[in-house]
């Protein structure tokens, strides 16, 4: 699965290529990317010569790297900026999940309190007749894709609340097409090795088996 774009004309320093990155070494113009993917074009100059017809990336500020949030950024390339070059690449390689995922999905956490969910009915009528993915991290969090919708229920939290937790599993499994289970943690874990900079992780994992 690939996150994010990577437009560059000369090497990248100090950077070691990771598979989630389309890295795309020659001219192209950005309205011929795939713009559901976050883009990085190395090279102020290189950037310009790719867009002759682009208002927008002609008209953007040299001084700002976003160009359009979590979609387009810029960096320098480096001949243009060792030091911006390096920082700005790894910069933009850590912050790639956030500009994917965020924009694409909206988070739901499904809070007993907040939501005041008194019992197991409760919670049925606020979520969808259709689940289409669930994924149960360990006997923790269960997290649940509709569309996108990310909805996500603690576990632990439910049954401090004393419902019945095997019922509450059992109902919402009746719903979902397609369940995942994590019981060690394990999908978690290949996906960390991946991304481990990426805080809110877990939330999205769903959103990557979906695929």
């Amino acid at each position: 699965m690939k996150l994010a774009n990577i437009v560059y004309e000369k090497e990248l320093i100090n950077h070691t290529q990771v598979e989630y990155v389309n890295y795309i070494n020659k001219p192209e113009e950005y309205d011929k990317l795939d713009k559901t993917l976050p883009t990085l074009y190395v090279g102020w100059s290189f950037m310009k010569f790719n867009n002759p017809n682009n208002d927008i990336i002609q008209n953007a500020n040299i001084l700002y790297k976003k160009i359009i949030t979590n979609e387009l950024y810029w960096e320098c390339s480096f001949e243009e900026s060792k030091q911006s070059h390096i920082k700005g690449v790894e910069s933009f390689i850590k912050n790639v999940p956030e500009f994917y995922f965020k924009p694409k999905y909206e988070f739901i956490n499904l809070d007993p309190v907040f939501f005041q969910i008194k019992d197991i009915d409760e919670l049925m009528i606020i979520l969808p007749k259709t689940i289409n993915y669930s994924y149960g991290f360990k006997n923790e969090m269960l997290y649940l894709l509709i569309e996108n919708k990310i909805y996500g229920i603690n576990i632990k939290m439910y049954e401090y609340f004393k419902f019945n937790i095997d019922d509450m599993l059992f109902r919402i499994a009746e719903r979902t097409e397609t369940s995942f289970i994590d019981e060690e943690g394990i999908t978690y874990q290949l996906y960390y090795k991946i991304l481990p900079e990426f805080k809110q992780l877990k939330r999205y994992i769903i959103a990557i088996l979906s695929k």
